[in-house]
């Protein structure tokens, strides 16, 4: 049974705000079940994995394969968690085809490491140095980042500042995240 609670009575009880119906006029990239979560974490991992491997003096090759081989590792993990968490959910109506249904909408997060893959190989194939790949890399992930807090501010409907203002506050706070795992490791 469902209970349907944008459309109750003001007499039913209800636990939680209902989310309004979808906008009719929606871009053809939200009318997909698209997770942009998983894009920015996508953005934060990579960027933590080019920090822990440039400070480990790993060479740009293996940098590069850190990079990829971690953002498949992590992507792995999610889409088996969140299967998981759909079965859980779902029960018996969860069905085998399910499961790349789940893996594609965890896909943003492998693809938040292409750029920063590719300048990480460009240094790999000697286009500039292992310290300016790295640093080009990470620039990147960040300003993914950014871009992502600019888009979230945008979308809620916030002014170009407001935007400006939540993705740069969004930057501080994937620095200070960062900060937080160099000290853990």
């Amino acid at each position: 049974m469902t209970l349907d609670l944008y459309h109750r009575t003001s007499k039913e009880p209800a636990t939680s705000s209902p989310a309004p119906p979808a906008s009719a006029d929606l871009p053809p990239i939200l009318e997909r079940d698209v997770r942009f979560g998983a894009a920015v974490y996508g953005s934060f991992l990579a960027a933590s994995v080019i920090g822990v491997a440039y400070e480990s003096g790993a060479g740009a090759r293996p940098m590069t394969a850190s990079l990829l081989g971690s953002m498949l590792v992590f992507w792995a993990a999610h889409a088996w968690s969140e299967t998981v968490g759909e079965r859980i959910r779902l029960g018996a109506a969860f069905r085998p085809r399910d499961v790349l249904a789940v893996a594609r909408r965890e896909w943003p997060l492998v693809e938040a490491a292409v750029l920063p893959s590719i300048l990480l190989a460009l240094a790999w194939a000697g286009a500039w140095s292992r310290e300016t790949g790295a640093r080009l890399a990470l620039a990147a992930a960040l300003v993914q980042v950014l871009a992502w807090g600019f888009a979230a501010g945008r979308r809620a409907g916030g002014s170009w500042l407001t935007a400006t203002v939540l993705a740069a506050g969004e930057g501080m706070l994937a620095v200070l995240l960062l900060a937080a795992e160099r000290l853990v490791h």
